[in-house]
């Protein structure tokens, strides 16, 4: 028994195809296969390979096995982790989709019921605070994150109180760009060529820009400043909520394990979460650590 799901990758607009497959329970839980590595990634693997961040996750192995955007993937296995699952990704980057980690999720539950992500202890006492945004980094009982996304006039807040609330908080918010990003990456063949009007969301920052682009895309179906397209915001806090879920995705990558960490975060991305990842390796050394439920 699988299941497929088929799509333009986002940023390198090649078709993709994930499929899942159940096989008998061996107790190493879910597993990727991609090409360009010759053995499937287990969860204790995925920190040992070579991270790039601009605008999305870059993974690789030094072998030629390169990975592009993973991180809604990774998101949504988080509650799957010890699920005896196969992962086969066609292409280097997985289907784009809607934008949002919620098909992923919809579809390893159709194998699995999805579990509570794993957490493990942290001593980070960290703080940054630079062009990559600022994040504050605290010991807790369990993982949480106050999230801050101010851009021009748009100013959203979210605050994830705990990780099993993220499937129905954070998994359904779907990836975003500002309309002058979207012009200035316009025929970058590297970023968003697999974009279509069903990916994400467009905004403007300003009320201006706003009137701006309304008046260059008069298909554009949004209604109310800031959202050029598409028509409403599936859920509050949209924004918001999609950068905690790329933080998900990529704290994912220390073993499909989250930190027991307080996080508060603005205007924070992929560079400064890999910060917080390249701290949070140094401290644990291996998946036993990292896996500890």
């Amino acid at each position: 028994m699988n299941a497929s799901l088929s799509g333009l990758a986002l940023h390198s607009g090649i078709p993709s195809t994930l499929t899942v497959a159940r096989r008998p329970e061996d107790g190493r839980g879910l597993r990727f296969c991609w090409p360009g590595f010759a053995a499937p990634l287990e969860a204790g693997d995925w920190i040992a390979l070579r991270r790039g961040a601009r605008r999305a996750t870059v993974l690789e192995n030094g072998a030629g096995g390169v990975i592009r955007t993973p991180e809604h993937l990774l998101a949504a296995a988080l509650f799957f982790a010890d699920a005896p699952l196969d992962l086969h990704c066609d292409a280097a980057e997985p289907p784009g989709l809607d934008g949002s980690a919620l098909p992923f999720y919809k579809a390893l539950s159709a194998f699995a019921p999805p579990a509570r992500a794993k957490e493990y202890d942290s001593n980070a006492d960290w703080e940054h605070d630079g062009p990559e945004g600022s994040m504050r980094a605290r010991p807790h009982s369990h993982f949480s994150v106050e999230y801050f996304w101010d851009a021009g006039d748009v100013h959203q807040h979210f605050h994830l109180s705990a990780a099993a609330d993220a499937p129905g908080e954070i998994l359904p918010a779907r990836t975003f760009i500002a309309w002058r990003d979207w012009k200035a990456l316009a025929g970058d063949r590297n970023f968003l060529a697999g974009a279509d009007a069903d990916s994400g969301l467009l905004i403007a920052a300003t009320a201006s820009e706003f009137a701006e682009a309304r008046g260059d895309l008069p298909e554009s179906s949004g209604k109310a400043f800031p959202l050029l397209h598409p028509e409403s915001f599936r859920m509050g806090d949209e924004l918001a909520r999609h950068k905690v879920l790329d933080l998900l995705g990529d704290l994912a990558l220390n073993g499909l394990a989250l930190p027991r960490l307080r996080l508060t975060v603005r205007n924070g991305g992929h560079a400064l979460n890999h910060m917080l990842l390249d701290r949070l390796q140094g401290e644990f050394g291996g998946p036993d650590e990292r896996s500890k439920p």
